[in-house]
């Protein structure tokens, strides 16, 4: 420690004091590093924590006090979808859903004397998980049509069908030639909406 001391005293005065200089700029970055750092980034971390949890209290208070609008808003949606339910296919699977579907264009076509020449069930889609509800396609097509009026009442039953949510979708109608009295043809896909008991 004498030597150290003997040693110091050697330099010139500049150089003592750039040499003081240093170390405590040194000793300062070591203290930065060991306490003064870690410190300060606990106190951010600490305050975005907080923010945090103010963020979600405040939605929480929101939540509270709009409670009794969510759950009107829950009603009337249970409400809607309890009504538009009964308009859905409702079977135990998919098979059974496209096949009654199939039914039921066959026996409007019928009932407007209009016969199914070939349908075509096409892939589903999946509209929701829970309760598990699909829309299903067909593409149908009816041929020989010779009365119009047919087709209108077909197409209004399908439209506006009291009993079904029914949608018709690219409707396609081929005559031959100028004569539209006969030998037209439609065809369109059909769209419903299913809910199933059993996915397949």
């Amino acid at each position: 420690m004498r030597r150290l001391s003997e040693l110091f005293y050697k330099f010139k005065l500049r150089e003592r004091v750039l040499l003081i200089a240093a170390i405590i700029v040194l000793a300062y970055i070591g203290i930065d590093k060991i306490a003064i750092g870690p410190f300060f980034k606990s106190i951010n971390e600490t305050k975005e924590r907080l923010e945090t949890q103010r963020q979600l209290l405040k939605k929480y208070y929101s939540f509270v006090a709009n409670k009794k609008q969510y759950e009107t808003q829950l009603v009337d949606l249970e409400q809607y979808y309890a009504e538009y339910q009964g308009k859905f296919l409702s079977e135990e699977t998919e098979e059974l859903a496209s096949a009654k579907l199939q039914e039921i264009i066959n026996n409007l076509a019928t009932k407007n004397g209009l016969v199914v020449a070939s349908s075509t069930a096409l892939k589903k889609e999946i509209l929701n998980k829970k309760p598990y509800l699909i829309e299903l396609s067909i593409n149908f097509e009816i041929s020989n049509l010779d009365n119009s009026q047919k087709l209108q009442k077909f197409l209004y039953d399908i439209e506006y069908n009291d009993e079904k949510l029914l949608f018709l979708d690219n409707l396609k109608i081929k005559t031959l030639g100028l004569n539209i009295a006969k030998g037209v043809t439609i065809s369109s896909t059909l769209k419903a909406i299913a809910s199933i008991e059993k996915k397949s």
